[in-house]
């Protein structure tokens, strides 16, 4: 549980910066989509392929929650894992994701409301998008603490510390993804039952 407490500390500024990146993509989202738009398009079109996949079902709400449950923890995992790659996947996961969610807002409160665009957003999201940055901020500090230990490796003079650092920083990974997957699954059920009947109504 120490190991926890300083894992945490040491990752405020992953935090910080795995928010402004998001942050950065809503921006992009919102104000600038003309710039992005075959790539929006793209995304926009398989979720859209995806939910008329669901409608199909013979009981669309639990598939759904599948869906999202199984999607989100699986990019969850693959941007803490493949994050070793210099931290460049989280930072890229963050963008696109907030590049979408601010689209999406800005287009949905334009065509319909502002409210409705945080019915659509809050419930499950307050949940979700907190969940999101955590993991791409420890995907973030992997690819540092591996290029750290390339480094040290290439200059054999260097001091070696970086082994104990990347030891703490497994030791707490494991809690971490507990919590993160258990967010997950009540986001999931949330968006997948609340939020779905928030914006049908």
């Amino acid at each position: 549980m120490n190991n926890i407490r300083i894992q945490l500390k040491l990752m405020k500024h992953y935090f910080i910066a795995a928010t402004l990146v998001f942050v950065v993509g809503m921006i992009l989202g919102a104000g600038f989509s003309e710039s992005f738009q075959t790539f929006i398009e793209s995304q926009l079109k398989a979720l859209e392929q995806l939910t008329q996949s669901m409608a199909d079902k013979p009981n669309p709400q639990w598939s759904m929650f599948w869906l999202i449950f199984w999607n989100n923890v699986l990019k969850t995992m693959l941007v803490i894992v493949l994050g070793a790659f210099f931290g460049i996947l989280p930072l890229f996961f963050l963008l696109t994701n907030g590049l979408l969610l601010g689209y999406i807002g800005a287009l949905s409160a334009h065509k319909e409301s502002l409210l409705f665009v945080l019915k659509g957003i809050v419930p499950h999201g307050i949940l979700e998008i907190p969940a999101i940055i955590i993991a791409a901020a420890f995907g973030m500090r992997l690819g540092v603490l591996m290029m750290k230990s390339l480094a040290a490796l290439i200059s054999p003079n260097r001091p070696n510390a970086y082994k104990e650092e990347l030891l703490g920083f497994a030791k707490a990974i494991g809690p971490v993804v507990l919590v993160l997957v258990v967010t997950l699954t009540v986001a999931a059920l949330i968006e997948s039952t609340f939020t779905y009947w928030l914006v049908k109504s």
